[in-house]
């Protein structure tokens, strides 16, 4: 029979051992050149215009080489709910996602805040930022976790971590 002290400590043993089947995190395909030309056909990557200039965004096989340092920004303010150019609805306030002007959508980014030393990992899902001098526009969720959100423009370095979603995503590394 079981009594209540031996009840408290096995049930948390027993959920750290079935804890790790629930993990919904899938391996990156390897940077090989048949992933590479997969991942081309399922991000968008097609030129726009705003305001007069044409942009044109990077191929996946530049993207995957892609490091960059310059000055972020963050939107979103208080908005719940904003549409992003690839079409996803997000929350500003809980995404972890960006806007980069050239960048394939999706895609994942590491941003280190070089005044903070703090990093995050953000999924590039929209365009932007159209000020000469920015890189890349954090939601406010991404800010804060990397203390940009106070100081509303600061320098940051920019790693492609990698390229495309699910099947299609291809490590840069």
């Amino acid at each position: 029979m079981l009594n209540v002290k031996s009840v408290k400590w096995f049930l948390p043993v027993l959920l750290l051992f079935l804890m790790p089947g629930c993990s919904t995190t899938e391996k990156c395909a390897q940077k090989t050149e048949s992933s590479v030309q997969e991942a081309e056909a399922h991000v968008k990557n097609a030129p726009y215009r705003v305001r007069g200039k044409r942009y044109t965004p990077m191929s996946v096989a530049d993207a995957l080489q892609y490091h960059e340092t310059g000055y972020a920004s963050w939107y979103g303010g208080k908005a719940r709910r904003l549409k992003t150019s690839s079409g996803e609805y997000i929350n500003p306030q809980r995404s972890m996602t960006a806007a980069h002007k050239t960048l394939p959508m999706p895609c994942k980014v590491k941003v280190t805040c070089l005044e903070t030393g703090k990093s995050t990992v953000v999924r590039i899902n929209n365009r932007g930022p159209f000020h000469s001098n920015r890189l890349i526009d954090l939601t406010t969720a991404a800010a804060s976790r990397i203390g940009l959100h106070r100081r509303g423009v600061s320098r940051v370095r920019l790693e492609v971590i990698s390229v495309g979603d699910g099947p299609h995503e291809v490590s840069a590394r």
